[in-house]
């Protein structure tokens, strides 16, 4: 949940932030310099690689930043695990691509070639690693974290607050009007600042957020509608199962 703007009592009641709470040893209106009163040093975000997942990041980095803030600038305390979300595997070798981004621009520099002789794996989620994945993964952790700079720039406060101020939606609207979907975070930098992870990561949720919740001009349907139609359609000539029970989403 949001909760730069949420009453207390319904904090209170979020099952996740509560843990989150009791596993750090969290106090609440503690400056903190250093993490020795805390459990752990340092939380690593494990997200899908979608925009969901960067949405929970990004609620994630606001909750302590509205509460603590001063963990925010000490070195390495939050940082994120990455996995692919699309995979490319041509014979014995396979690329990882951390953005649909950048999986777009290799397929547009490949030219006449395209995918010919490519196998293309999507990530769902996390659960869509297989288990030899995983351990690839662990083995390789150095390239997989990715650890937030200290928050002492004013354009990091001047972010998170733009991305989760409830009082700031013109700014946000001025924000997402600017938006280029093939800027993204380069996910060969070792460390991140919280204005480049809201600017070229969490903005792409936002715009997606728009498309799925804003009904369309051209029919008055939202895309998850729209998809339950399209699926009706498709079972709808002759000798096709009607839809009289629940079917599994492709």
């Amino acid at each position: 949940m949001n909760v730069r703007d949420a009453p207390t009592a319904m904090i209170l009641k979020n099952d996740e932030l509560q843990n989150l709470i009791k596993i750090m040893g969290f106090y609440m209106g503690k400056e903190y310099t250093d993490v020795k009163d805390l459990r752990y040093g340092s939380i690593m975000i494990m997200t899908d690689q979608d925009h969901d997942g960067s949405h929970i990041k990004g609620l994630l980095i606001n909750f302590i930043h509205h509460f603590w803030p001063s963990l925010l600038k000490l070195p390495g305390f939050l940082k994120e695990f990455i996995t692919p979300i699309i995979k490319v595997t041509t014979g014995q070798s396979s690329r990882s691509f951390f953005t649909l981004a950048d999986y777009e621009r290799w397929v547009e520099n490949r030219g006449a070639r395209g995918l010919s002789g490519c196998k293309i794996k999507y990530y769902k989620g996390l659960g869509t690693s297989t288990a030899a994945e995983a351990k690839e993964y662990f083995r390789e952790i150095d390239s997989h974290v990715i650890k937030f700079k200290p928050l002492v720039k004013p354009a990091d406060d001047n972010a998170i607050n733009l991305a989760f101020n409830k009082c700031q939606a013109d700014q946000r609207k001025e924000w997402l009007s600017h938006y280029n979907r093939r800027v993204c975070i380069d996910h060969t930098q070792r460390s991140i600042s919280y204005s480049n992870f809201i600017d070229h990561e969490l903005i792409h949720f936002s715009v997606a957020d728009n498309h799925r919740s804003i009904p369309s001009l051209v029919d008055g349907l939202k895309p998850g509608q729209r998809k339950i139609l399209f699926s009706c359609f498709k079972r709808l000539p002759s000798g096709a199962k009607k839809l009289s029970h629940e079917i599994k989403v492709a």
